[in-house]
């Protein structure tokens, strides 16, 4: 189904394969619909494809993802393709998205800020089970990641002084 869904919006969407123009292209588009770059990971995705008339949006992996949202100490599993169609503060139709809510998985069908002053985010999943967190909590998970990587490319020179003052301390 979501295949199809898929074929049927590629007209006239933006379509990026690149792994660095897919994390551009969702943080662009994330946040033009003024929602924070954690809510929607992009791990492994070979495709990510939006189509701005319609405002369908869909992600495609290799494989299913499981992801854990460490802002709101939940797991949710994404599907080889995800897709939604993306308004201005609100996500709708999504498909291939669950998570974990007390010990089984629910789809999620939309996510939303209403009231952005309130600092909080509302996903909804079938059966019309809703809950509440704080946008911070996606914010958080987005700036960890450029730390995380800033401290991957600081410590390999790291590494590399480490060995020199072994070599000295053998030296001398």
């Amino acid at each position: 189904m979501a295949s199809q869904l898929i074929a049927s919006h590629r007209e006239n969407a933006v379509v990026v394969t690149d792994k660095a123009a897919i994390k551009k292209k969702i943080s662009e588009v994330l946040k033009n619909a003024k929602f924070p770059l954690g809510v929607m990971p992009v791990d492994e995705a070979v495709e990510l494809g939006y189509n701005p008339s319609s405002g369908f949006l869909w992600i495609i992996r290799k494989k299913k993802l499981e992801h854990f949202f460490k802002g709101i100490n939940r797991k949710a599993t994404l599907d080889a393709e995800v897709t939604g169609f993306l308004e201005e503060r609100r996500m709708k139709k999504i498909t291939g998205i669950k998570a974990k809510e007390l010990m089984i998985w629910v789809s999620l069908t939309d996510f939303r800020i209403d009231d952005p002053a309130s600092g909080k985010i509302i996903f909804t999943a079938t059966a019309g089970i809703t809950k509440t967190f704080q946008i911070s909590a996606f914010e958080e998970e987005e700036e960890e990641e450029e730390v995380k990587k800033v401290e991957e490319k600081v410590a390999e020179p790291g590494k590399k002084m480490e060995e020199a003052k072994k070599e000295v301390e053998v030296k001398n």
